[in-house]
């Protein structure tokens, strides 16, 4: 039994040592790494920019981030040029108030394709585009709703007014401001009616006072000013002197006016005669008046007190060296040496004017807007006379200045219910008129018309039908800017 039980322990120890022996495997040693060669890091490339790139009329192409910033540095903004349309209108707008936006201008640059052209990126001055379209906005109202329309013969044109369009100015700037960033040169603006008709802009009334004198076989002298606004308007040859025949009188007026405290009955027939009828002997009473005299050497001594006004007055081409017809008997009988002025004076084009007796129409009206100054209580003419000048007697002067016989120049043109103060003129190669228009809606401003032909090359003198209605013409064109018809439909 004992023999047989170790006889198996035997077997099982000898099975055992062949079956590991046979198939059990033994644990693997471990493995040893595999040492590569070390290999230096690969240089990060610069970028630059591609081949055949251009900047500003400049190559950048190849060049470094760095190196197109430093050509970037150097730029100087150009002015740029906008044109921003609406209807049948235009404003060609140049803009100078502009910045590089150096880093977008520069981005662009680097992503550049092959061969292009990069545009600089501007920053805008916001403030510069809404000026420039509120300087529009006035003037293209007046554009789109006024027309000048010519009636009868060269020297009848007159304003009419209809429903204007106009452009909201806020949203104008905005479009402009969209097509400056997307590299835009020209918007066209949305237009809206206007509710209201609009007045003649200044640069439509002196488009029609050029076209209308441009038919005179001669020189036209016209100034415009607004005395609401204290703006002159319209100007034509407003420095050429001319005669200063009998529209003088207004200032023979005045200097007696500020002469004299008080007038006597003689006095205040002379005046109206003076005004009204144009009497030449009767400005003559008032300049020997205005220095307390009688007679024509006191009218004399009058005229050189009166030019002692016109230069307070700051007036270089008005004077007035005799009396009327005064000098045969001042320089022939008693032998006054009686200086003229000179045979061209001023500014071009010359007249023939009168060498004794002489203004242009800026210095004549200009005498009209301070009567009508000093009617308001103001002015210099209060401050050179103080004692004598005010409101209440310069009122006086307009008033009869208003009753001035005178209907075949300037009023010939007007219609009844303007109210005028006006003062004409004339002599062989001249004739004038001058004065201060108020319309039925309170409007204010001075109207200096003068035309001038040389006798010689017309062939005779100027007669008052032919002057007049030229004079009219221009007095209904320039009151039209102020009261344009209405237009109908």
């Amino acid at each position: 039994m004992y023999q047989v039980k170790r006889m198996r322990m035997m077997v099982g120890i000898v099975a055992a040592a062949l079956l590991w022996g046979c198939g059990a495997t033994p644990a693997a040693p471990a493995a040893t790494a595999t040492v590569l060669p070390t290999v230096p890091p690969t240089a990060t490339a610069v970028p630059v920019v591609a081949s055949g790139v251009s900047f500003a009329g400049t190559s950048v192409a190849g060049k470094t981030q760095a190196d197109v910033a430093a050509v970037l540095a150097t730029f100087r903004p150009p002015a740029y040029e906008m044109n921003v349309s609406a209807g049948d209108q235009s404003l060609a707008m140049t803009l100078t108030k502009l910045t590089l936006d150096t880093e977008a201008t520069l981005s662009a640059i680097m992503a550049a394709s092959a061969g292009s052209t990069v545009a600089p990126v501007f920053v805008f001055d916001e403030a510069e585009i809404t000026a420039q379209l509120d300087a529009w906005q006035a003037e293209f109202a007046a554009q789109s709703g006024v027309s000048l329309v010519d009636g009868e013969g060269f020297y009848d044109a007159s304003f009419v007014t209809g429903t204007a369009q106009t452009f909201v100015v806020a949203d104008a700037r905005d479009a402009v401001l969209a097509a400056l960033a997307n590299q835009q040169s020209t918007v066209t603006l949305q237009l809206q009616p206007m509710s209201e008709p609009v007045l003649p802009s200044a640069t439509q009334l002196q488009e029609g006072i050029n076209e209308m004198a441009a038919n005179w076989p001669g020189i036209v002298g016209v100034y415009v000013y607004n005395l609401d606004t204290n703006e002159v308007v319209a100007t034509l040859n407003e420095n050429t002197v001319f005669s200063g025949a009998s529209v003088m009188k207004v200032s023979i007026l005045i200097h007696a006016y500020a002469n004299l405290s008080e007038f006597t009955d003689d006095d205040v027939r002379a005046m109206r005669r003076m005004i009204i009828d144009s009497d030449n002997l009767a400005a003559n009473r008032m300049l020997a008046a205005s220095v307390r005299g009688v007679g024509t050497e006191s009218a004399y001594q009058g005229t050189l007190s009166m030019n002692e006004m016109f230069k307070s007055l700051g007036l270089e081409h008005t004077y007035q060296n005799l009396p009327y017809e005064a000098r045969e008997y001042l320089i022939n009988v008693l032998n006054y040496n009686i200086q003229g002025g000179p045979k061209q004076e001023g500014q071009p084009p010359f007249t023939d004017a009168d060498p004794m007796l002489r203004t242009t129409p800026a210095e004549m009206a200009s005498v009209f807007v301070e009567l009508y100054r000093c009617s308001q209580g103001e002015g210099k003419l209060v401050e050179l006379y103080p004692d004598t000048l005010n409101a209440e007697r310069c009122g006086e002067m307009l008033d009869l200045m208003h009753q001035n016989a005178d209907y075949s120049r300037m009023m010939s043109g007007l219609p009844e219910d303007a109210y005028v103060s006006h003062k004409s003129g004339w002599i062989e190669d001249m004739q004038a008129d001058v004065g201060i228009i108020t319309t039925p809606n309170n409007q204010h401003f001075v109207m200096a018309v003068y035309v001038y032909r040389d006798i010689a090359e017309s062939g005779g003198y100027l007669l008052d039908e032919v002057a007049g209605p030229v004079i009219g013409g221009f007095a209904r064109l320039i009151y039209s800017a102020y009261m344009p018809e209405t237009a109908t439909k």
